[in-house]
């Protein structure tokens, strides 16, 4: 699930896993509406993003 917080400075959204565990977080957003657009380009681009092995 995607969780958009409050921070001092702004807003940022956090992923966690079914295990309530984070599986990564944002920046810091301006806006709670920025942070709300961030988590939609996430779920639009992880859909089919590539993965890397880079080991």
């Amino acid at each position: 699930m995607f969780e958009v917080l409050k921070a001092s400075n702004g807003y940022f959204w956090r992923l966690k896993g079914t295990n309530g565990e984070t599986v990564c977080h944002s920046e810091v957003y301006t806006t709670k509406q920025s942070a709300e657009g961030g988590v939609n380009a996430a779920k639009r681009i992880a859909q089919t993003a590539p993965v890397y092995d880079r080991t």
